[in-house]
């Protein structure tokens, strides 16, 4: 299953792109395995998967949600500031 991810802010500019389409093998994806595969992708972006945020048509989601090939998927850095 193919799905396209949104990056924002500072994992955009670690990844050099706005945007990643994954081609992920398991018949029903969760974030975590997302996320997982982004790592494989782009390593540069290992280090800041601890603590970012995953937004799933436009609502937070938890790491075992499963995911669809039409989903509306971003990543965002944590937001940081006063």
């Amino acid at each position: 299953m193919n799905l396209t991810v949104k990056l924002f802010a500072t994992l955009k500019d670690k990844a050099q792109a706005s945007q990643l389409v994954l081609d992920i093998e398991q018949e029903q994806p969760t974030v975590q395995d997302l996320l997982s595969q982004i790592i494989v992708q782009k390593p540069s972006l290992a280090s800041s998967m601890k603590s970012i945020l995953v937004a799933v048509n436009h609502e937070f989601a938890f790491s075992e949600q499963i995911l669809g090939p039409n989903d509306d998927i971003a990543i965002f850095p944590p937001v940081s500031g006063g």
